[in-house]
């Protein structure tokens, strides 16, 4: 029986290693511990899985630690779903291994600057994994906790395996690092080359794509997808547009900008509809829907709404990734203040534009099939190569 140790924070981390943690623990050989770090604990108790927070590690609390946790944590509220016992503990412990790898004066100044970004606590790790164990640790390559975990194991002598969901520009730095992670697990081969041209072995970088895609090789979803354009009466003749917005918090009107640039290029193209799909947080008045313009809200399955649309149109959404993955052309607003860590152009995603004249142009060339071809995995199979790879670290 071998163990392994998953830790993941919430958001599209423990979104990332799910469907892996689930899929492990339907191995008859293979003991699966998770850490479930903030937000990741509520996604892991409402999917039935087992976990521990830091609370549950009493080895790491003393009195010291707790009156940091009370204090950082009074400082930074926890989300609702996170316990204050966790949050105490959780806080408390990053902060005490912070001061005692800085010391007292330096730990509070780097704290002060940084807030949670100073924290690293290998020593909590070191404890985590003293006490469970693993054969192995498998953690995505967020900053904090994961990547303490993944120097922890180094330490410990046992592998790790790093899930990058995206592009791993952010962390460029650590992943470059051959101390950094046994085996890296990234999301097509252009991510892959670019580490290796960086100084990655290459026996050690993997292209396995993201099991948050996987979902995407649903069998029903293109029928599904021809059901909602017969639904709307969009017959063939019919280009259907998707305009997936975000938000912008450096210039809150750009994403109003964008639409109405694509609003504009209906006149010229009566053959177009433009459907509306606002993110979560974009909260606004929309347009008035019309003959060539229909809105699409958080009810209506985004996948059905990408297997109908003939182009999307995004800044950095993954949502631009998803309808690339599903072989729907992506037209992108090149200028956003996130495309550094999203460059779909630049990667051969997506046709990049950086003026609002762009927009008609881009979108006939893409109707017309003349846009990007992207390098990606086939989707459905990012779970069990995932898993393959930890297999192999496992022995």
């Amino acid at each position: 029986m071998k163990t392994v140790l998953v830790v993941a924070y919430g958001g599209g981390h423990i979104a990332c290693l799910l469907p892996v943690i689930e899929h492990l623990r339907g191995c008859a050989d293979i003991r699966v511990e998770v850490l479930a770090l903030t937000t990741a604990a509520d996604v892991c108790a409402r999917r039935g899985i087992p976990f521990r927070g830091f609370k549950d590690f009493p080895t790491l609390h003393d009195e010291r630690t707790r009156a940091h946790g009370q204090r950082v944590s009074a400082l930074h509220p926890a989300h609702p779903t996170v316990t204050p016992e966790e949050s105490i503990a959780y806080l408390g412990a990053c902060y005490r291994d912070l001061e005692d790898a800085y010391g007292i004066a330096d730990a509070a100044t780097r704290f002060a600057r940084e807030g949670r970004q100073a924290f690293l606590p290998v020593a909590s790790l070191n404890a985590i994994i003293a006490e469970l164990a693993p054969d192995a640790v498998l953690a995505t390559s967020a900053p904090r906790a994961e990547w303490a975990a993944v120097i922890a194991a180094r330490q410990a002598g046992i592998s790790s395996v790093v899930v990058v969901d995206l592009f791993g520009l952010s962390e460029r730095e650590r992943l470059l690092d051959p101390a950094y992670g046994n085996a890296i697990c990234v999301i097509n081969e252009s991510v892959r080359q670019g580490l290796i041209a960086g100084g990655r072995a290459a026996e050690e970088v993997h292209v396995t794509g993201n099991p948050v895609f996987d979902r995407l090789a649903d069998p029903d979803l293109r029928v599904r997808g021809a059901i909602l354009r017969r639904q709307r009466g969009w017959d063939a003749t019919r280009h259907i547009i998707t305009w997936a917005s975000q938000p912008e918090p450096s210039d809150p009107q750009l994403p109003r900008r964008i639409e109405a640039a694509l609003l504009a290029t209906l006149a010229d193209h009566p053959d177009w509809h433009l459907v509306l799909r606002p993110h979560p947080s974009d909260v606004y008045t929309l347009p008035p829907a019309g003959a060539q313009v229909t809105h699409s809200t958080r009810d209506e399955d985004l996948h059905t709404l990408l297997a109908a649309s003939d182009v999307v149109v995004t800044m950095t959404s993954t949502v631009g990734l998803e309808a690339a993955f599903l072989g729907i052309p992506l037209v992108t607003w090149d200028l956003s203040e996130n495309t550094s860590f999203c460059p779909y152009a630049s990667m051969g995603i997506s046709q990049g534009v950086t003026s609002f004249s762009e927009f008609a142009p881009a979108i006939s060339l893409a109707l017309a099939g003349q846009g990007p071809h992207p390098d990606l995995p086939r989707v459905g199979s990012a779970t069990h190569q995932i898993a393959d790879v930890l297999l192999e670290e496992l022995g």
